[in-house]
């Protein structure tokens, strides 16, 4: 029996998975779509979709200082002889990740990436003593190393690093930059994102723009961050994103290659499963399936269980359904119950915009970051317009998870309160669902003027708090009319339960009651019950519930 190679779990350095003989699923050919392609490249993807491999990958290829051929011996690109002899250890390269920097702070922040840098820099204290450098360059290479260099000095020091290797070597540079947005969106996430842009985005800007010692750039992240813009004026820029073409199968696997994986660990597994939890990811055009779950599902021997939402790295995913408009709210109910929605898609992701809830803004960030997939392209020609749904089973559960948290941590309890009403005590539960709308109504009615809109954000708390219990159907076609909200016992001993909300109108309406007991009359006239006695349930409570601003009166009958 022979003994199979370990999966490279935890592993991300390209170097150690081969040198280790761990599991390595080819994606070698990237270099050469990379030497093909723009004189710099950004790529976004998701996280753990083998950004940091691929990048020190391209690393060990390049570097001039080390011989590294053994490395890719083997592999497809070792049969690209003319890349191989042009471009293999032939080139200076300077490789640098920020996938670390999530400090709460501006000040903590700008210190670890001042930290960062002087680190990078002391890779090449060789410089320091080489006639090729000036004086004053040395006087500027040791205050980066010793971090008393000034704030230019600093926004300059990735660039300076590759004209002094230039003149070193007499040959242009390799920068690889991994994961760069990641301190742009943890500066977003605490609160200082204004403050802190600009020195980022100077630091990336000078390196990029018109580096005449420049060979070739690469930059990986989740995100195209625009902010006047750091790209903005970029030669021959090629980005890839995940509604590209471009490296469309370079990042995560296509289902041969997860095929190939469970196979040569000799796993069963039901093929539907599989592609239910987790494929559904569309990267140009090309189906690919999450590779993080995919080696646990396979170190796991084949069990089926949630490994990429467990992973982390989903705050600012929370924060924007938490903080989001009842517009948003109502796209999130109808994604998680299976339907697409629409929107326009902005690959230069505005953080700035997040703040004023911006729809484009935030199915973007989703989009981008996997929790979310496009399904097609429904624009005019040259209009960024898609058809988005939730991925896969991981993701479908990470969203239910996300709302269920969100409105647990503002003590709405759904089963307590429906069952006041079940029991009728009808002057409890008006109590409770008048305190819970006092709690709540800030998170589901961000702009104050239509606070009847609350009731999206019921609705979505119901739809996976109580998916057990209740078939849970909005705004759907019952009777005659249509219904806000209907619950639909599973148990057909239990009451069907259905709601309408109206808001108050001062012209039409005498007071809140009477706008009420409109409410009440809409589901006796449009026989809104129907869809719930052709389930086979006979009792049926109807509560109509009127709005104005944060006053409710409830009818139920």
């Amino acid at each position: 029996m022979k003994k199979l190679k370990r999966l490279p779990i935890g592993r991300s350095d390209f170097k150690s998975i081969i040198e280790d003989n761990m599991y390595y699923i080819d994606k070698s050919m990237l270099i050469k779509d990379i030497i093909e392609s723009g004189n710099v490249v950004l790529i976004t993807r998701p996280r753990r979709f083998g950004k940091t491999l691929n990048m020190t990958m391209m690393k060990y290829f390049f570097r001039n200082d080390q011989d590294n051929k053994h490395l890719f011996e083997g592999l497809k690109i070792w049969e690209e002889k003319e890349i191989r002899e042009k471009y293999l250890n032939k080139y200076p390269t300077i490789f640098i990740s920020f996938k670390d920097l999530k400090q709460p702070n501006i000040e903590d922040m700008i210190l670890s990436l001042k930290e960062i840098i002087s680190s990078l820099y002391n890779k090449y204290t060789y410089l320091l003593e080489t006639k090729e450098i000036t004086q004053w360059d040395k006087k500027k290479i040791v205050e980066i190393l010793d971090k008393t260099a000034n704030k230019a000095s600093f926004e300059n020091s990735i660039k300076n690093l590759t004209e002094y290797l230039y003149r070193y070597y007499k040959q242009k540079v390799i920068l690889l930059i991994d994961e760069y947005d990641t301190p742009i969106q943890q500066s977003y996430l605490n609160g200082y994102y204004n403050e802190f842009i600009n020195f980022m985005g100077n630091i990336l800007g000078n390196a990029l723009k018109d580096n005449e010692y420049l060979e070739k750039g690469v930059l990986t992240g989740i995100t195209r961050v625009a902010k006047e813009s750091i790209f903005t004026g970029v030669n021959n820029l090629q980005a890839s994103t995940v509604l590209s073409e471009l490296f469309n199968d370079k990042f995560g696997l296509t289902w041969e290659e997860v095929e190939e994986t469970l196979k040569y660990y000799g796993l069963e597994y039901e093929k539907e499963k599989v592609i239910e939890w987790y494929n559904g990811y569309n990267f140009g055009g090309k189906e690919i399936y999450n590779p993080y779950s995919i080696i646990n599902l396979a170190r796991n021997n084949g069990e089926i269980k949630y490994y990429w939402i467990n992973s982390s790295g989903n705050e600012l995913i929370k924060q924007l359904i938490r903080q989001s408009t009842a517009e948003v709210k109502t796209k999130i109910e109808e994604l998680i119950e299976g339907k697409e929605i629409e929107s326009s898609i902005d690959e230069n992701l505005v953080y700035g915009d997040l703040d004023k809830s911006t729809e484009e803004s935030i199915w973007t960030l989703f989009l981008f970051t996997g929790y979310l997939t496009w399904v097609e392209h429904v624009g005019e020609e040259g209009e960024p317009k898609y058809k988005l749904r939730i991925t896969n089973k991981e993701t479908k559960r990470f969203f239910e998870n996300t709302v269920i948290n969100i409105l647990e941590e503002n003590k709405i309890e759904y089963e307590n309160i429906l069952l006041l009403l079940k029991q009728g005590k009808k002057i409890e539960f008006s109590e409770n669902f008048k305190r819970m709308v006092e709690e709540t109504i800030s998170y589901f009615d961000v702009s104050g003027e239509e606070p009847e809109r609350f009731y999206h954000g019921l609705i979505l708390g119901m739809i996976v708090g109580l998916k057990n219990k209740y078939i849970i159907k909005s705004n759907r076609e019952a009777g005659y009319g249509r219904a806000d909200l209907i619950l639909i016992p599973k148990e057909k001993t239990e009451p069907g339960i259905i709601f309408e909300f109206k808001k108050y109108s001062v012209d039409f309406d005498k007071d809140l009651k009477d706008s009420a007991e409109k409410g009440l009359k809409q589901i006796e006239e449009r026989g809104y019950e129907k869809e719930i006695k052709s389930y086979g349930i006979e009792k049926i409570i109807k509560v109509a519930i009127a709005f104005y601003k944060k006053n409710i009166e409830i009818i139920i009958k």
